[in-house]
């Protein structure tokens, strides 16, 4: 399927969330993360702000940019519902359990790395078992969360249609609270947060984007984009004691994120970016970026901290660029292998 230009600002968003990931990830070292399984002897402020405000923007970006995706592929396309839930199961369900099979359980067990669902200590069977039923997933529960929303909206996809928007919005945050109630502790769901609402809130942008993407300037949009996420910045760091605060950035983030990708798209600097093979290479690549960065972040923190762990930000700094280094180059031996595979 073939995007019009307008909507390049979609996957501009997509591929600043990419780099958000790797951000978030390193700067969690630093925070007061209870999932995080390893920290630094000491918290750097300046890093557990923006830790705070990365870690709620990422996930509902790529959310987002899905539901907006999805609503563009209902309009352009007229798949039954099942070819739509098995290109879903196949872009979503089979990468996760490849990755989980090769990659993650693999490179987790050999450096022994305690994550959320794997113990320090646990062998090869037992990482395989919690990855299969969704327990350890580490980044990759973002694909297993993707695709049961996506499902949902598939099979609800009636109130996706503009006239049923009303009646779409209600749904979803009653199937918020249904599943936060009732499926919270069922791992492989992992939907138990406010991201069927923010897929929503992505398919129902749809329909407003055209008319604010031709009739609102560019430096209007960047603007009030640059003081919406400074206020939400600021809002993040009250996020983790107050629950509702946090569902709430976490669905007006990414819109922000898109007014803002939509200004920065139609400046002369960003057109000319999109053109450069370097950006084209990252934006093709972002999944397989998002997924092979762990356990290499783990590995460069270990590495890093002893030796500038006293200057927090320089170890961020260095952590980051190692990370982002390293997952460049395993997604460039993967496409390597995969296009020698399929070539063959």
């Amino acid at each position: 399927m073939i995007r019009m230009k307008k909507y390049n600002y979609i996957d501009f968003m997509k591929t600043m969330a990419m780099f958000m990931v790797i951000v978030a990830h390193c700067t969690l070292f630093f925070s007061d993360n209870e999932f995080w399984p390893i920290k630094a002897d000491q918290e750097s402020v300046l890093l557990r702000w923006i830790c705070n405000f990365v870690v709620l923007s990422v996930v509902p970006i790529f959310t987002f940019a899905a539901g907006f995706l999805l609503q563009l592929s209902l309009q352009k396309n007229k798949d039954s519902m099942a070819g739509l839930i098995r290109k879903k199961a196949v872009r979503l369900l089979i990468p996760y359990y490849i990755y989980g099979t090769l990659w993650l359980v693999p490179t987790y067990t050999f450096f022994d790395i305690p994550s959320y669902g794997r113990d320090k200590g646990a062998s090869l069977i037992e990482g395989y078992k919690a990855m299969a039923l969704g327990e350890f997933s580490d980044v990759a529960w973002f694909l297993l969360m993707l695709f049961w929303i996506t499902l949902v909206w598939i099979l609800l996809k009636g109130l996706l249609k503009k006239e049923n928007l009303v009646y779409g919005a209600i749904v979803s945050f009653i199937l918020f609270f249904i599943v936060h109630i009732c499926l919270t502790e069922v791992y492989y769901f992992k939907i138990s947060q406010i991201y069927v609402v923010v897929f929503f809130a992505g398919a129902a942008f749809f329909y407003i984007s055209d008319v604010i993407y031709n009739n609102v300037s560019k430096w209007i949009l960047i603007v009030g984009s640059l003081i919406g996420i400074a206020v939400c910045v600021c809002l993040a760091q009250i996020s983790t004691k107050i629950s509702s605060v946090e569902y709430i950035l976490r669905v007006v983030i990414p819109v922000i994120f898109a007014f803002f990708a939509m200004g920065l798209c139609r400046t002369k600097a960003i057109g000319k970016l999109e053109e450069t093979a370097v950006y084209k290479w990252f934006r093709k690549n972002s999944l397989y970026i998002y997924l092979l960065q762990a356990p290499g972040v783990y590995i460069v923190f270990k590495i890093v901290y002893p030796l500038i762990g006293s200057h927090a930000v320089l170890c961020f700094l260095v952590m980051f660029t190692l990370t982002t280094l390293i997952d460049v180059i395993l997604t460039s031996i993967y496409v390597f292998i995969k296009k020698r595979i399929t070539s063959g």
